[in-house]
């Protein structure tokens, strides 16, 4: 459920508006709404120190030991960083010194000044890769020695008088000896191997940073707020929003406090947060909404009950075994167990025991369990009528008309009692009509003849009463318009959800693809065995995968996208997220 918000203006002397914020942040109601830009000087200066905690934060690695005095972090970010650059400097150099190492191996290790040396004596060693087979002819006075060979390719040195014009491309010399270049990636890499153990000692300020880095985080919220606000002389407004519960809170502290307090709906245009507030066993879905970052907006619905209860039955249809729902169970037990203290929301646990238990029941009703064919003769599924792939196409179709069906009557009850209300039933009937024309036309069943009333009334409905008017032209030709946008809509939206029995189907036929393939090798002798459970293992674990892909693909997207867009849901909330900032 979305709560209901008020608009709240807060007026104070000039003087008291930062007491009146340090106020309003102990109390932690408020959702403050800027009237102005907040960029002051102090913000750019906190926002900057910010990001440079942070990055410090990020390059630090982690530490068992945790010095919880007091330090100056802002030395501390510098050094970091300083620390940093210098590691940064030395990859480059220590990759920049190997690809000239790999340049130059199979040359060996000579002295480059050597041959200099040989220059001022007019001679001239030149250096060359030839490719064997394809040596050019040399002239007299000029000797070819092969140095090493790599596949077809030669390495040779040309000793030849200085002028002396060669046939091919030589090499420029490297600057220092193999053995040199060696030697200075080593050092380099012992430089590498102290900055690491520089930045492996400052880790153990990392708590010191994170605390720091949260009251940056504070003093910012607390800055912009303040800069935001609204200045009126010697007065200031402070203006926000707070959930309907909380406002004879804020009246006594308003009072308390001598302030001026003026409390309003919100208005058309305004930009009011969502506050959501469901009973404790709808909340565990909101893990997922956590995922996909989705919120409603202010003024339209909440569908956390109908996503719990679809999602629910879409996990059990997508990975419909009843193994794979028992390894989930198990895991999240073992997780839950373990690191129930460490998780803040322990929610996503219980959302993972629904599922899980959805996912057994399905696979029990389908006699599934790590697949089907190996089971054949020995498990028999509680519903034999959902081995039948027309049967299970007929419950998608029906599940999809009954979900959007859910929809459209939300807003009939949201429209009543307008008379445009009765365009939603109107739209209730299109997708049972819909459902019956899937069933025709994929299903190869025969249309009902009732069905063409749903259709023809469900018509009727949409073109009187989505835009009803005085002007009987204008009225039709809305309805008319909005129902030819959209009929073809119901029925694709509605065949959308075999999906369900799709992914599913595949889900089960690559588990009988791994037992068969693990089948085939048996366990005759240790090696088979180990293979048989290799592949048994690697496969499942790769379906399992596929599986928990499939249901951020296909289970969200039939709740946000098909069920919402029926609800005309744009998800264009703003958190509610109240002002905490102290101030100090």
């Amino acid at each position: 459920m979305i709560v209901d918000m008020k608009k709240i203006s807060i007026l104070t002397q000039a003087k008291d508006a930062g007491s009146a914020l340090k106020t309003l942040g102990r109390a932690g109601v408020l959702h403050i709404e800027h009237q102005q830009a907040p960029k002051s000087e102090d913000v750019s200066v906190l926002e900057e120190k910010h990001r440079a905690i942070s990055e410090a934060i990020a390059l630090l690695p982690d530490s068992a030991e945790q010095d919880t005095g007091i330090a100056e972090t802002d030395f501390l970010v510098s050094e970091i960083l300083r620390i940093f650059d210098e590691k940064e400097t030395i990859l480059e150099d220590v990759k920049s010194i190997g690809k000239i190492i790999g340049e130059w191996k199979e040359w060996g290790d000579f002295d480059p000044e050597l041959i200099g040396e040989m220059e001022n004596k007019g001679l001239s060693a030149r250096l060359c890769k030839l490719i064997k087979t394809n040596i050019p002819e040399l002239p007299k006075d000029v000797i070819l020695e092969e140095i090493s060979r790599k596949n077809k390719v030669s390495y040779c040195v040309v000793i030849s008088r200085k002028d002396e014009p060669l046939p091919f491309k030589t090499l420029d010399l490297p600057d220092k000896s193999l053995g040199e270049m060696i030697a200075l990636r080593d050092q380099e890499e012992e430089r590498l191997k102290t900055v690491n153990i520089k930045l492996q000692k400052l880790a153990v300020y990392k708590n010191v940073l994170y605390s720091d880095k949260k009251r940056l985080e504070f003093l910012i919220e607390f800055n912009k707020a303040l800069a935001g606000k609204g200045d009126f002389g010697r007065i200031s407004c402070l203006k926000g929003y707070l959930p309907v519960h909380k406002v004879d809170f804020l009246e006594r502290l308003a009072a308390e406090e001598k302030w001026g307090l003026l409390i309003e709906n919100p208005a058309e245009g305004d930009k009011v947060p969502t506050l959501i507030k469901n009973p404790r066993w709808v909340e565990i879905i909101k893990p997922v909404f956590n995922i996909i970052k989705t919120l409603p907006g202010y003024k339209e619905v909440d569908i956390s009950f109908w996503f719990l209860i679809f999602f629910s039955v879409f996990f059990g249809m997508l990975i419909g075994d009843a193994g794979y729902g028992v390894l989930f169970l198990l895991a999240n037990i073992f997780c839950h167990v373990k690191f129930a203290k460490k998780v803040p929301d322990r929610s996503v646990f219980f959302l993972i025991y629904v599922l899980a238990g959805c996912a057994i029941i399905w696979g029990a009703l389908t006699g599934t369990f790590f697949g089907q064919a190996w089971l054949s003769q020995r498990i028999k599924p509680l519903m034999p009528f959902l081995r039948t792939d027309k049967n299970v196409q007929a419950i998608c179709f029906y599940i999809g008309a009954f979900h959007l069906s859910i929809a459209h009557a939300w807003k009939f009850i949201r429209k009543m009692p307008s008379l445009k209300a009765f365009s939603e039933i109107g739209w209730i009937f299109i997708l049972w009509a819909a459902y019956f024309l899937a069933r025709l036309l994929i299903l190869g069943e025969i249309f009902p003849y009732q069905a063409k009333w749903l259709f023809a009334s469900g018509s009727a409905l949409i073109v009187l009463c989505t835009n009803p008017s005085r002007n009987i032209f204008k009225t039709i030709a809305s309805g008319a318009g909005s129902l030819l946008m959209n009929i073809i809509n119901s029925f694709t939206d509605i065949v959308s959800y075999i999906r369900l029995f799709a992914v599913g189907t595949a889900t089960v036929a690559v588990a009988d693809a791994f037992n068969q393939m693990a089948a085939g090798i048996g366990h005759g002798n240790f090696f088979a065995g180990f293979f048989t459970a290799l592949i048994l293992l690697l496969g499942h674990t790769l379906n399992i995968a596929l599986g928990a892909m499939a249901i951020l693909v296909h289970g969200v997207r039939l709740n946000v996208l098909e069920f919402s867009s029926h609800l005309n849901m744009e998800w264009s909330g703003i958190e509610y997220s109240p002002f905490r900032g102290k101030g100090d």
